[in-house]
């Protein structure tokens, strides 16, 4: 019997399918599928039998059947075929019943009732297309494989969680029929992350479920629970367009739960459960509450309690609506209508004979006003005395988004008024809690629920979701408002108010904004202003990431414009305002801008070339600089959106909305974003939130020196653990460190993610301000991660990537004398037949040549395992090379000699399979025989005739039908006899070896 070591089997697989069992999964054996090939993904036989049993209402036939099958089978394994197959698992197959002529939804699942369908878990699946691959474990629901999930040894230096993604987005392409199926990819460690399955898409994003007390794969299962994953397929998966670029979309888990909340709280109302009819959701910006919103919409509209629903999405600005509609255009979803006036609003509710309108529809509150509607309100007050109408509908529902300034006024009382029975839904990142105005009580049942779901700024940090925020006040002296004039903008009741409004407040207001407008639009201040603005984001940003200059007024908007095309190209700034005729003779820098960009779009409406300023700015090179003053402060979410330039008071909530735009994380290269503050009023934050709690707004910005305290911690941090290791740039100081980090793989991940926000913020910061005191220390730790990366991991950062976002990393450190000798003296020596002299070559002392040999064996033999008889054959070696690494003395000597042996059996072992012509197949029975009978000449003679007697029965697929895997079966059996007569084996030896060549057969005989 052979020692059982730690593999991704033993540590991760076997507890997923364990785990996935409690939760209702019937495990099957690959063998035991009921498939006809490895080329053909489906289950048939399984699949049959669903349909037949899903779809006996419709009075199904085999003809039926056999058409859905066609349609499924005859699908392109392009983007319209996985469109149309995520539509299907949806709603059904439209096939035509030729009996009642008409077309009739084939149910491929039974969302209803979970319990109908039939779920299967399996691992090890081989799959035959382009290229063969093994799975470790497919989730089949129906006979349909929707889940593919990749696991990796926690408990091998070489691997995690990436691993196991890179390796399902090679499959995509090896296998393309099966990932036409497959919905849901993950990837499994000690972290376990999942991801829609995208084929064509080089890079998707990808995500970790929580669930309170469990741990990362634990709540993986979760997800997999048959309910939950039958829920996020149909109603929290869908295909998107982002950038012009097909993907798709699926749930975080604070956006499952809190839809679901939604929903639960309008099907238990509708049951009488509950008397709950509104909830407020408070998720940070940027966590994805306008899908949020969309999946909890999407499941109603199609949910059988709420019939045939109306559904309202609220929002106070018209480039809101705008960026709502757009959202739900990019999704492969119910499109909503945009309510574009207010006669349009009254058909849509006098519809049906004042039933209203049923679908889904986008209108701006300010449609609701009362002067406009109170008639109608009276008329329909009247015919609800007799009959039901929108006014006492109860399947409505109202979701409102960021609809601060206008939800407690007349526009919302109007709504209310008309809208009597519906559920009330309000989504926002900032809410208000003052007298009048309190987001809580209006949404809410203080004290007693505060919010129906709630998401912090800190969890959506800590998840990745969004970056922290920084702020740097800039330019001070010069130009930052009066102390008087902030204290008054501060203290004062109004908020920044639109220019449109300004002529209707009060004389004081008036007068105190007049102030503020002449100091913002000052034309020198403007000047110093955008001369600072050019010079910091050369600095920083240009090439990398992108900004907003938010000015004080749309007139200042073009003053910038003006100044800043002295310090770049004209491409690299526009501007995004409204304008209107009425600005002509008042804002005649405006006018000029406006002018100017007409004549270069040909004429075209400001309105449409403002459009298209930014479409580009989303999407290409330039503009790199978008001007504005009231618009995209809130709503706009572009990743590659870095710093806000600040030149305009804001305060509460829409302070919050507008510093947010920064906080998206963009590939990995983000730590923060920036809020350069030039009119001082982030001096006085506290001040400018002074109507949220500490708690509400905990790490929503920090000052810049604060993340400079973090680097210093992080550092810190890292220097610790390399206490007694002397920062010397010699190959045995680095080495020493590797050792150190490379003792367990917790300290590893920890070492790597330290070191890659460490630079990051590096580069946030900018080197001139740490190169003082702790440059040296940063510098090398950048040499142990290169090192680390070459000799563990077998790569190098990617240097193009490198250069264009971590310049300064790249310029100060990479370039430094000590580091560039040693990345050009660290040659990744490939693993061939001459690896032992090259390495005796070029590496002279015996700890580097230790350390090589272990890490490449390991990566070699350990992560590749599956795909050579020959590694499988030596895994335990190279285990104990692993354990030896480990021990606190090591011996260096006897781990580099071990290492050369264990080169030299490989060796030795792919010549003699050569030489003896034997396929992996054969080569893995000889090698299994031989470690249970010793030294026997007539062994691969043996195998050899064995192999010849099955060789007709092993074609592609063989594994799945009955009869030919029985009869290997019994010629195994029959030749195993024969040894345990011959060689004088007992039954569990000769039943244990029948065990283990049976599995070589399965791994390599095809």
């Amino acid at each position: 019997m052979h020692k059982m070591s730690f593999t991704e089997k033993s540590l991760v697989e076997d507890h997923i399918l364990q785990k996935l069992k409690v939760k209702g999964w019937t495990y099957t054996p690959a063998e035991n599928l009921e498939r006809e090939s490895f080329e053909e993904p489906l289950l048939n036989a399984n699949l049959v039998r669903a349909l037949e049993k899903l779809n006996r209402n419709l009075s199904i036939t085999e003809e039926e059947i056999k058409k859905v099958i066609n349609e499924l089978k005859l699908l392109s394994t392009g983007i319209e075929g996985a469109k149309k197959v995520l539509n299907f698992l949806k709603f059904g197959v439209p096939i035509k019943f030729d009996r009642d002529r008409v077309v009739k939804f084939v149910r491929l699942i039974d969302h209803e009732i979970p319990e109908n369908n039939e779920f299967i878990s399996t691992r090890q699946v081989r799959f035959q297309g382009r290229d063969q691959i093994r799975t470790d474990i497919i989730l089949y629901v129906n006979g349909i494989p929707l889940v593919n999930i990749e696991c990796k040894n926690p408990a091998n230096i070489a691997e995690n969680w990436m691993n196991a993604y890179s390796q399902i987005k090679d499959y995509e392409k090896a296998v393309p029929e099966l990932y036409k199926y497959v919905q849901i990819g993950a990837a499994a460690e000690n972290i376990a992350r999942y991801f829609p399955i995208v084929p064509w898409a080089d890079e998707v994003r990808t995500h970790e479920w929580k669930t309170p007390e469990l741990d990362s794969i634990g709540s993986l299962i979760e997800i997999l629970a048959r309910e939950t994953l039958l829920d996020i397929i149909r109603n929290f998966l869908f295909f998107r367009v982002e950038m012009g670029n097909a993907t798709k979309v699926i749930s975080r888990y604070m956006q499952y739960r809190a839809a679901n909340r939604m929903v639960d709280r309008v099907h238990l109302n509708l049951k009488g459960e509950e008397k709950k009819n509104k909830g407020l959701i408070w998720h940070w910006q940027g966590s994805g509450k306008t899908l949020t919103m969309i999946f909890a919409a999407h499941k109603l509209y199609f949910s059988s309690f709420l019939g045939n629903p109306t559904l309202f999405f609220m929002v106070d600005r018209i480039e809101l609506e705008d960026q709502l509609y757009q959202e739900f255009n990019a999704l492969d979803i119910a499109k909503p209508e945009i309510i574009g006036s207010i006669t349009a609003l009254k058909k849509i509710l006098c519809y049906d004979d004042y039933r209203g309108k049923r679908g889904l529809f986008i209108v701006l509150i300010h449609k609701f006003r009362p002067e406009e509607l109170r008639l109608l309100q009276m008329e329909l007050e009247e015919v609800s005395k007799h009959k039901e109408t929108i006014m006492t509908r109860r399947n409505v529902v109202a979701f409102i988004d960021e609809g601060h300034r206008t939800q407690y006024g007349l526009l919302a009382g109007q709504m209310k008024a008309i809208l009597q029975k519906a559920f009330f839904f309000a989504m926002t990142g900032t809410p208000i809690a003052k007298h009048g105005r309190d987001t809580y009580s209006e949404f809410s049942y203080p004290p007693e629920e505060s919010y129906l779901d709630r998401y912090f700024i800190t969890d959506s940090i800590k998840d990745g979701f969004t970056v922290k925020i920084a702020y740097q006040p800039r330019l001070e002296k010069d130009v930052h408002l009066r102390k008087e004039l902030l204290e008054s903008f501060l203290k004062s009741e109004f908020e920044e108010i639109p220019e449109q409004f300004r002529e209707n407040v009060k004389e004081e207001v008036r007068k105190r904004l007049n102030v503020i407008r002449l100091v913002l639009e000052d034309p020198q201040r403007i000047k110093v202003i955008a001369q600072d603005i050019a010079k910091h984001f050369k600095e920083n940003l240009d090439g990398k990431f992108k900004a907003l200059v938010v000015a004080g007024s749309r007139e200042a908007c073009a003053m910038y414009k003006r100044e800043l095309d002295k310090h770049f190209p004209a491409k690299y700034a526009e501007v995004v305002v409204t304008y209107d005729k009425k600005d002509r003779g008042k804002r005649k820098n405006l006018f000029k801008y406006v002018a100017e960009s007409r004549a270069r779009y040909g004429g075209r409406d400001f309105k449409d070339i403002r459009k298209d300023y930014v479409g580009k700015f989303k999407e290409d090179d330039f503009p790199r600089i978008l001007i504005v003053t009231e618009m995209l402060l809130t709503g706009f979410d572009v990743p590659i959106l870095q710093t806000i330039y600040l030149d305009k008071p804001l305060k509460e909530h829409r302070l919050l909305q507008a510093v947010a735009r920064t906080n998206r994380p963009y590939k990995g290269i983000k730590e923060a974003g920036m809020v350069i503050d030039y009119v001082g009023v982030l001096k006085e934050f506290k001040k400018a939130l002074a109507m949220y709690s500490g708690d509400d707004i905990k790490g929503a910005l920090l000052n810049l020196e604060e993340l400079k305290e973090e680097f210093l911690v992080v550092l810190k941090d890292m220097l610790v653990m390399f206490l007694e290791i002397p920062q010397e740039y010699t190959r045995e100081s680095l080495l020493k460190a590797v050792e150190l980090i490379t003792l367990d793989t917790r300290r590893e991940d920890e070492f790597v993610t330290f070191y890659k926000k460490l630079r990051k913020l590096f580069e946030l910061l900018g080197p001139s301000e740490l190169k003082v005191e702790f440059f040296e220390e940063y510098k090398w730790l950048s040499g142990v991660y290169s090192y680390y990366l070459k000799l563990v991991r077998q790569k190098s950062d990617d240097e193009a990537y490198i250069r264009k976002y971590y310049d300064k990393t790249v310029k100060f450190v990479h370039k430094a004398t000590e580091i560039k000798a040693l990345e050009q003296d660290q040659p990744i020596i490939a693993f061939d037949e001459f690896y032992l002299q090259k390495l005796q070559e070029r590496i002279k002392s015996i700890e580097e040549k230790a350390a090589n040999i272990l890490f490449v064996l390991n990566r070699l033999v350990l992560v590749d395992r599956h795909k050579n008889p020959i590694y499988e054959s030596i895994i335990e070696k190279v285990e104990r090379l692993l354990e030896m690494w480990k021990e606190k003395n090591r011996d260096y000597e006897r781990i580099y000699t071990n290492g050369k042996e264990t080169f030299a059996i490989i060796q030795n072992l792919l010549a003699r399979q050569q030489s003896l012509g034997f396929s992996d197949m054969e080569y893995s029975l000889l090698l299994e025989l031989e470690k249970q009978i010793d030294g026997k000449e007539e062994l691969p003679g043996k195998v050899k005739d064995f192999s010849a007697k099955i060789e007709r029965l092993l074609f592609s697929g063989w594994i799945h039908q009955v009869t030919v895997k029985k009869e290997v079966e019994r010629e195994l059996r029959r030749f195993v006899r024969g040894l345990k007569a011959r060689y004088g084996l007992s039954m569990e030896e000769m039943n244990d070896l029948h065990h283990r060549l049976i599995e070589n057969i399965k791994n390599y005989g095809n």
